[in-house]
């Protein structure tokens, strides 16, 4: 399958399963989770001010209601969405657009943001180098991405070899429901497919609250009782943020700062 007939394919896919969102920094009521991507900028020591920001794999465009007062953000997806223009005003601007062309001028933006989409890029590396071509000489990336480093990875290895799920498809979210081109990505695939981009330093968290599914990936399957996922969760909960800054890889998410 060609690269073209895999980005049909997705972007059938999410045309289809608009409603399918999985990420950490969507809440329970599918609004963004200001706290928690503050957070992990603080953490990743990532300054927004006065930036030129790209969001690739923008959704709705719902992250940019984090930048409100922002002067120049711009959203980019692979479809174009009702709901495509969350801010509508001079500093917001949204296209429908292919993260493998992006259609900016080179060395425009300080920084690139790709929020739980990389993992289905048909082209990973073509993807990384199209980003830093956007991104100015001091320009860096702030990615989160699942990892499959861990018991979920071991998990997604047998549930694909077997044949219960066809390849590049399975992911606990949605209670384990089938995704498109969700890759295998371990820390040292990203490290290795931007080396590859031309992007050489890499800084990466875990995200504590999800080691519970990194290392228990049944806590979501849809046949799990929801009281025993609740104990479960709750016994995770006692060593995962200690767990979670030693072993990073142990939580479902990574947050990484690439430049």
């Amino acid at each position: 399958m060609t690269a073209e007939e895999k980005i049909k394919k997705l972007k059938d896919f999410y045309q289809r399963e608009g409603a399918l969102v999985t990420s950490p920094f969507i809440d329970d009521k599918l609004k963004l989770n200001h706290g928690l991507f503050d957070h992990v900028r603080r953490s990743l020591d990532i300054d927004f001010q006065d930036k030129a920001i790209i969001d690739i794999g923008c959704g709705s465009g719902m992250l940019s209601t984090f930048f409100n007062d922002h002067k120049n953000y711009v959203g980019l997806d692979l479809n174009k969405r009702q709901s495509f223009q969350i801010l509508k005003d001079e500093s917001h601007y949204y296209a429908q657009a292919n993260a493998l062309e992006l259609p900016v001028s080179a060395a425009s933006f300080d920084i690139a943001i790709v929020m739980d989409s990389f993992e289905h890029f048909p082209d990973q590396v073509a993807a990384a180098r199209e980003i830093k071509r956007v991104l100015k000489t001091d320009g860096h990336v702030l990615l989160s991405i699942p990892t499959y480093a861990n018991v979920a990875g071991l998990v997604k290895k047998w549930s694909e070899s077997s044949g219960s799920y066809e390849q590049d498809t399975w992911a606990p979210f949605d209670y384990w429901k089938p995704e498109e081109l969700e890759h295998f990505v371990t820390p040292q695939s990203v490290k290795k497919v931007f080396s590859q981009g031309g992007f050489s330093h890499f800084d990466y968290i875990g995200y504590d609250s999800e080691v519970v599914v990194g290392l228990f990936p049944w806590v979501w399957h849809p046949k799990m009782p929801a009281k025993l996922a609740a104990g479960i969760s709750k016994g995770f909960s006692l060593f995962s943020k200690p767990l979670c800054k030693i072993w990073p890889e142990s939580s479902l998410h990574t947050f990484w700062k690439i430049y």
